[in-house]
């Protein structure tokens, strides 16, 4: 039988060798303010494989100011010294841009080199280019401190052949907030590697990590892994030492010596619907050794023996699962002796993966193929002087009537707007270079900068509505609406800011979405800012990546046969990060809050549907000694957080609730790092607690740890449901080519 599942893996690994996905192609119409390497700088680059162009790509970077873009044409790029990205002070908004798989830079330096060192972006972008260190440079492209960064972007890369690692940060001060998605690591000593506190909130998504070292390793920092395939890691898929909460969420492995690995005793680490195949480690393909750790809807399959696939090496450590399968160990999927697990029941819902073998690396993506530019097309002047509401109203408005994915695009400038521009039709794209493309608002007191009407597959991408970066004071009241009058509609806002960040006016300005009916969706892979959400419960809204800013969520109508969820969330220095008001309901998987002077405020009405809130929370700091950690005012139904790291400050976190609706809280799973949790509860409260974990001795005056019921445990099954389904709106909106044939929606 041994014989036969190695003969069956190995045929596994051959057929995904042969049909291996790689990077897409990515055939630009280059818009008109990209620096071209090959013909805009001095030397020019050559691109032909054989000429040594470090001194051009060199001279490229040296020459970047805020908003620029760097375009690297396809070509073949040998360079023999390390490309240094390191100016005079932080630059923002910048893209450094190739063709996909190709752009090849290729190494051809000393043995041991790093190919590109970044010291100083921040809300920038590096996209479609493959660094191929040839089994001689250590590293790939470093983020190596010099000045902090956030918001720093990859997409649609691949680091092939490093001895070192592919994609690194190890340096203070620190890349945090980074986006990872499409992305290829082959034949990497290490795939990511996030090595020195502040390396925070990394999400990586839609990536693949081939015959690596290690995939991804997290010392110090925390991740967000979804939607990734592994295969043939000869250490380990993911080693996890962060200092806050992580997770490893709709992922596959195949042929590897060990999936995961949880060390850190301080932050919580969640492991949902994972396909494990084939490890060789006959020790375990999980590792448990720290803070509580929440593992559903996995399926080990293909073991190196009968032993059961999770091993517990701490003996206080808390193991929550649910709906896991090891068929080859008679479904125990836990090896007995040390830690405390404990069972939740089996939901209505199951995972959305069926197979080891699922990959989801796109090896295509849509580009423009009309570009419209406002400034050469229609006159704009982006000056910040001059009125540009027509001349980039004609640009939107000439991309809508061309259709078929064109771009409406405005160059990097500061664009002033007088009255509201439109945004309706479908299938196209508006949008500018990033960060440093600004639209500033000098019509009307309490105008909108952008409407958006009826959308059908439209994106609003690389652009920086109405925010305090643009220019201060503005007298907008929101920068961007969008609105529905019924009809279907498909909405994605990427890389786009808007008022919020710092300012602690949740209210203010900001992204909001009105009355939006069952037949909406909106999908937001990346926005920084207020989100304010009114009157959408009956729409499929789905937020993959939101920085900054709070979250506001509210309507009174009755009909509630929608979703709203999150995927990555970051809050800080806001007044609360999150508020639901009028009972509504809302799933967020890794929502970060740190600096906050509360955490959450929940509201509801005696008239209102009964609602319900999940929440996984990788971290919940606020430096306020009489910080409020849950704010619930007559809110009704079950509030389940579970996963929550309760960080450090303040040394009581209080939960506040009041009203006369009844409301199920359940706190599972949680670590208590150097603080305790004080419930100021009424009689219509009913708290649970089960298998929560302290470090120095801090839950004592906290809920006791084993505070629940039979009827608890059913309750966090329902919770998990919200999470299961989280994820499958995730695969369907963003990884459609994932989703199997015929899955429930």
């Amino acid at each position: 039988m041994k014989i036969t599942i190695s003969i069956l893996l190995t045929l596994a690994l051959c057929t995904a060798a042969l049909a291996a996905p790689q990077i897409p192609a990515l055939h630009w119409t280059p818009c008109s303010d990209w620096v071209n390497v090959k013909t805009d700088i001095t030397p020019k680059a050559v691109g032909d494989g054989v000429a040594d162009d470090t001194a051009a790509l060199q001279a490229g970077l040296n020459g970047m100011t805020h908003g620029a873009t760097l375009f690297l044409p396809a070509g073949t790029y040998r360079i023999t010294n390390s490309l240094l990205f390191k100016p005079h002070g932080r630059l923002e908004g910048i893209l450094i841009i190739g063709e996909g798989r190709d752009t090849k830079i290729v190494w051809d330096g000393k043995a041991g080199g790093t190919m590109w060192q970044d010291y100083a972006a921040a809300n920038s972008r590096y996209a479609g280019l493959l660094l191929d260190g040839k089994g001689v440079a250590a590293n790939g492209l470093h983020h190596a401190g010099g000045e902090f960064e956030t918001e720093v972007q990859h997409r649609d890369m691949a680091f092939l052949n490093f001895t070192g690692t592919g994609l690194l940060a190890d340096k203070e001060p620190a890349t945090a907030e980074t986006i990872t998605e499409n992305c290829l690591f082959e034949h990497c000593g290490r795939g990511i590697g996030m090595m020195t506190f502040n390396t925070y909130d990394y999400t990586i998504d839609g990536c693949e990590f081939r015959q690596c070292g290690t995939g991804v390793e997290s010392q110090h920092g925390n991740y967000y892994l979804r939607n990734c395939h592994f295969e043939g890691s000869r250490v380990i898929d993911v080693l996890s030492n962060s200092e806050h909460g992580s997770s490893i969420r709709r992922c596959t492995s195949l042929g590897a010596k060990a999936f995961a690995a949880q060390m850190n005793p301080a932050s919580t680490l969640t492991i949902q619907d994972c396909r494990i195949s084939g490890w060789t480690d006959a020790a375990a393909a999980i590792v448990c050794a720290g803070a509580p750790v929440t593992l559903f809807d996995c399926v080990f399959a293909n073991p190196p023996g009968k032993t059961p696939p999770i091993a517990i090496r701490d003996a206080g450590q808390i193991l929550l699962v649910s709906g896991n399968s090891s068929p080859a160990t008679g479904d125990v999927v836990v090896q007995p002796g040390a830690g405390k697990v404990y069972s939740i029941p089996a939901g209505k819902r199951t995972g959305t993966l069926t197979s080891a073998t699922q990959s989801f690396l796109r090896e295509t993506e849509s580009v423009p193929g009309v570009v419209f530019d406002a400034k050469r097309d229609f006159g704009a002047k982006g000056n910040g002087v001059a009125d540009d509401t027509l001349a980039v109203q004609h640009t939107i408005d000439a991309a809508r009537a061309q259709g078929h994915g064109a771009l409406a695009y405005l160059p990097t400038g500061r664009y002033i707007i007088t009255s509201t521009l439109l945004i309706s039709g479908a299938d196209y794209r508006v949008g500018g270079s990033g960060f440093g493309d600004g639209l500033h608002w000098k019509g009307q007191a309490g105008g909108t900068i952008i409407e958006v009407r009826d959308p059908l597959r439209v994106t609003l991408q690389n652009i920086n509505v109405g925010s305090h970066d643009v220019a201060v004071p503005m007298n907008n009241a929101i920068d961007i609406l969008q609105t529905d009058s019924g009809k279907p509609s498909f909405m994605s806002y990427d890389n786009v800011t808007v008022f919020g960040m710092y300012q602690k006016k949740p209210l203010m300005k900001g992204l909001w979405l009105r009355g939006l009916g069952k037949d909406a969706v909106v999908v937001a892979p990346h926005i920084e800012g207020n989100i304010h959400l009114l009157d959408c419960a009956r729409a499929t809204v789905l937020l993959n990546n939101t920085y900054e800013g709070a979250m506001t969520i509210e309507g009174k109508g009755k009909l509630r046969d929608g979703f709203t969820g999150a995927l990555t969330h970051l809050g800080t220095i806001v007044t609360h990060a999150l508020y639901v008001k009028d009972n509504q309901s809302f799933t967020a998987s890794d929502f970060y809050v740190e600096q906050s002077d509360n955490g959450y405020l929940f509201q509801g009405a005696d008239d209102d549907p009964p609602g319900r809130i999940t929440l996984q929370c990788p971290k919940l700091q606020m430096p306020k000694p009489d910080a409020v950690a849950y704010d619930i005012r007559n809110y009704g139904g079950q509030i389940t957080c579970a996963p929550v790291q309760y960080y450090c400050e303040p040394a009581t976190m209080q939960l506040n609730q009041q009203g006369t609706r009844p409301v199920n809280i359940i706190l599972a799973g949680c670590s208590f790092y150097s603080t305790r949790l004080v419930p100021n509860l009424t009689g219509a409260a009913h708290l649970s607690t089960v298998g929560n974990y302290s470090i120095n001795g801090k839950l004592e005056s906290t809920p006791a740890d084993n505070h629940y019921s039979p009827e608890t445990l059913q309750a966090l099954a329902v919770a998990l449901d919200d999470l299961r389904k989280l994820g499958d709106i995730d695969v369907r909106l963003n990884h459609p080519e994932a989703m199997p044939a015929g899955h429930a929606k």
